[in-house]
This record gives structure tokens, sequence and C-alpha cells, in this order.
């Protein structure tokens, strides 16, 4: 600030002093201008200075502001930011927890579907063996099918077989019953000519105690020795004639050469029966035979059916009742066996019974005996008169 003029002019009267005080002063006026100027210009400098610091503070200030505007804005966005990012972690975490949830649903899903899958395998798997065994039992039903069929067949064949042996067979019965009635008539032919020989000759009515005699020892003998109702003894002529002379005195006078010529003369009359007779006994015979081999034959054919069944079943059951069946027809088809060996022996000793055996003119009498069962006497009782010449025949070999 400057000094005022009123200042200055009280100064100068108060001292006296005139021109020094005002060189004084002005020195010091000017002194006090260039620090007022130096002063001011600090001033100015300093207003300056401090505008600069307002300018400053008012940039700094609104910096300040616009900093804490963006500082809260910041913040503010800041806020909404980890709102909205706490949201979405919520909503993140919800969806998290919805999408667990799920993977869980479908991992039970797929663990039922799992389950279902193996065990449509299983189910699968079982049909097909099902399947398999119902295509196996297929096959084997047409195959025992088919079996049975033919095994059909050949039966069927085998009945054609059966009809035309039994029509065969009835035929050669029919034959049989003629023969037997041609044998039957000639028998009741020679028993009306024995019956007349009987009446008209007076010189068999002696001798037919002879033959009740020799009939008796023939009984004994046929006691001791018979098998069979119906039968054929080959005695000797020696033997009878003891038994002859045991039996009764009365043909001890008598000659054997007498009981021959009788025996010669029954001879003629009975040779044709007896030949029927033994022909008719070797057709049966074999008739028998083919009949016993028939069976034979249709028992082996059962035994390769039965072996080839075996065969072709596998269960145990069946298998054992198969071969305890096969057993069975293997003892009955050893029995057929020896069967037919036993006929076959008593055909070949029936043949050289008939036909083979050598015997003396002199020394051997063939006593042909058919009687009934039961038809046999004792020793004291005779036998009745008209059996005699319808069941003994005597023949000179």
């Amino acid at each position: 600030m400057l000094p005022s003029p009123d200042c200055k002019k009280g100064g100068e009267n108060k001292d006296g002093r005139g021109p020094t005080w005002i060189i004084g002063l002005v020195t010091c006026s000017s002194a006090l201008v260039a620090a007022l100027k130096t002063l001011q210009q600090k001033i100015h400098r300093l207003e300056l200075e401090r505008s600069q610091a307002e300018h400053d503070l008012s940039c700094l200030t609104r910096e300040a502001a616009q900093y804490k505007m963006a500082l809260r804005h910041e913040s503010n966005e800041k806020d909404v930011t980890h709102q909205e990012l706490m949201q979405a972690r919520k909503d993140v975490s919800t969806q998290l927890g919805t999408v667990q949830s799920r993977c869980s649903l479908l991992e039970k899903q797929l663990d039922y579907m799992r389950k279902m899958v193996v065990s449509a395998e299983v189910e699968k798997k079982l049909i097909l063996e099902q399947q398999t065994q119902l295509q196996k039992e297929k096959e084997k039903n047409q195959v025992e099918l088919r079996a049975k069929l033919d095994k059909l067949d050949i039966l069927e064949n085998e009945c054609w077989k059966l009809t035309s042996s039994q029509k065969t067979a009835e035929e050669k019965i029919k034959h049989l019953e003629q023969k037997i009635q041609e044998e039957q008539h000639q028998r009741r032919l020679i028993q009306d000519k024995a019956a007349q020989v009987r009446n008209t000759s007076s010189c068999i009515v002696p001798m037919i105690t002879k033959v009740v005699c020799i009939q008796s020892c023939v009984l004994l003998v046929l006691k001791k020795n018979h098998t069979m109702p119906s039968h054929s003894v080959v005695a000797n002529v020696q033997t009878v004639l003891h038994l002859m002379k045991y039996r009764s005195p009365c043909v001890t006078s008598q000659h054997p050469e007498e009981l021959e010529k009788v025996a010669s003369r029954r001879t003629g009359v009975y040779k044709s029966v007896s030949c029927s007779t033994s022909s008719s006994a070797t057709e049966n015979l074999s008739d028998l035979l083919l009949l016993i081999q028939d069976e034979l034959g249709q028992m082996s054919f059962e035994h390769q059916e039965l072996l080839k069944q075996i065969q072709e079943t596998q269960d145990h059951d069946i298998r054992e009742d198969l071969e305890r069946e096969l057993d069975c027809l293997v003892k009955q088809m050893e029995i057929k066996g020896d069967q037919i060996c036993k006929l076959r022996k008593h055909q070949e000793h029936v043949r050289k019974h008939f036909f083979k055996q050598p015997l003396s003119s002199h020394s051997h009498i063939s006593i042909h005996w058919k009687l009934p069962l039961g038809a046999f006497h004792s020793k004291d009782e005779p036998l009745p008169h008209h059996l005699l010449f319808a069941n003994i025949v005597l023949k000179i070999a």
C-alpha cells in the first residue's frame, strides 16, 4: 500500500527539514515503489498461482468428484455386476442342481435301461435256447414220426405177409382137414372091411384072443415108455412073445410064424393109413417149424428196431427201458432158437423113424398105436372089442 499525502505533509512540518528529507523520501518511495512493484508482481504471481491453484483445486475437485462419481459408478457397477454375478451364480447353481438332478435321473434311467437290456438279452438267450430246443424236439419228433411211419410201413408189410401166410396156413389146414377126412373115411372103410372079414371069416375069431394078448403086452410096454397120448412104439417080437407067454399060457402053444402071418394079413390093409399119417406128421412139423421161424424173424426185426431206438434216444430212462425190453426179446429169441433146434431134431428123428430106420424081416415088428388120452387099461382089464381093430396096426418091416 502507498502512504497517503497527509502523512507526507505532516512529516515535513514536524522535522523542519527540507530537501534531504524529500530526497530521502524520494529514494525511499522509489524503493517502496520498486518494492511495491515487486510485491505487486509477487502478489500478482501469487494470485496467478492462487488462481492456478484454485483452478488446479477446482480441477482436482472436479476430478475428485469425477473420480468419486466414477468410483461410485464403478462401485455401483461393481455392485450391479456383483449382484448380477451372484444372481448368475445362483442361477448357475440352480441350473447345476437341476442338471445334477436330471443327471441322477438320467443315471437311474440308464441303470434301468441297462437292467432292461440285460434282462432282454437273458430273455433273448432263453428264447433262443427254447427255440433251439423246440427245433431239436421238432426234428426228433419228425425223426420219430418217420421211424414210426417206416415201422408202420414195415408192420403193414408184415401184416400183409402174415395175412398171406395165414391164408396159406388156412389153405394148408383145409387141405390137412380134407386129408384127415379122407383118412377117417379110409379108416371107416377099413373098419367096415374088418367087420366084414370078422363076420365072414371064422378063422379070425380064435385069433382075436391072440391079438388081445398082444395088445395087453403092448399096453404094458406103453405104460412103461409112453410120453404122449398119441405115439408110436417099436417093439421086439421076442419081447412081445415073452410077455405074451407071461400073460396067457394059451399063446405058448401057438408059433410065432402064425402071428407073423396074421400080422402080414393086417399089414396090407393098414399100410396106406400109416404112410398118410407119417406124411401128415412131417408136414405138421414143417409148418410148425416155419411158423416159429417166422416168429423168430419178426423178433429179429424187432431187435433191430430196438437197437435203432436205443442209438437214437438220448433219455437215460427210456434207454434203460428199451435195454430191458431188448434183454427180454433176446431171451425170447434164445427160447425160440432152442425150440427150432428141438423141432429140427424131432423132425429128423421122425424122418429117420418113418423112412430111414432099417428093420429085420424076421426079428422086428413095428407097432403103431394110437389111443386117446386116458384109454390105457390095467393089466387084468382087456381092451374093448370095438377098439381092437381101430387102434392097433401090425406091420412087418
